[in-house]
């Protein structure tokens, strides 16, 4: 829809012309041709929505040296380890990102749910 609206402007049709024969706003097609001048594409900017992450270069480095040091380290001791504490879904999180997994209830090793046991019945 983008490239329809720049051709018609390269023919010389104006804002309120584009508008009505594609059913846009005019505020819309003026908005698509000012952000392609301004950047030279037509594709929309979404790397710059969201959250930015808290996992910076220095963090990354820090983190890897943290697991080399310590691989049995609890989500919980590496969080603290920062250089600012991060909770465990967070730590989860980065390391999963890392390629670095851990269970979540090492002791009992159970990767399952527990099985319910039958009630005796009352008869017997």
């Amino acid at each position: 829809m983008r490239q329809r609206i720049i051709h018609l402007y390269d023919q010389g049709k104006s804002t309120r012309e584009i508008s009505e024969f594609l059913g846009f706003c005019v505020a819309a097609v003026r908005r698509v041709r000012q952000q392609f001048k301004q950047r030279g594409t037509l594709q929309p900017q979404t790397h710059l929505c969201g959250r930015k992450t808290l996992l910076t270069a220095q963090r990354q480095i820090r983190l890897q040296q943290l697991v080399a040091a310590q691989p049995d380290a609890t989500l919980a001791e590496l969080g603290a380890r920062l250089d600012r504490p991060f909770r465990t879904s967070t730590m989860d999180l980065w390391l999963r990102k890392l390629g670095w997994a851990f269970k979540k209830n090492a002791a009992r090793r159970r990767t399952g749910p527990r099985r319910r046991r039958r009630k005796k019945s009352a008869l017997a």
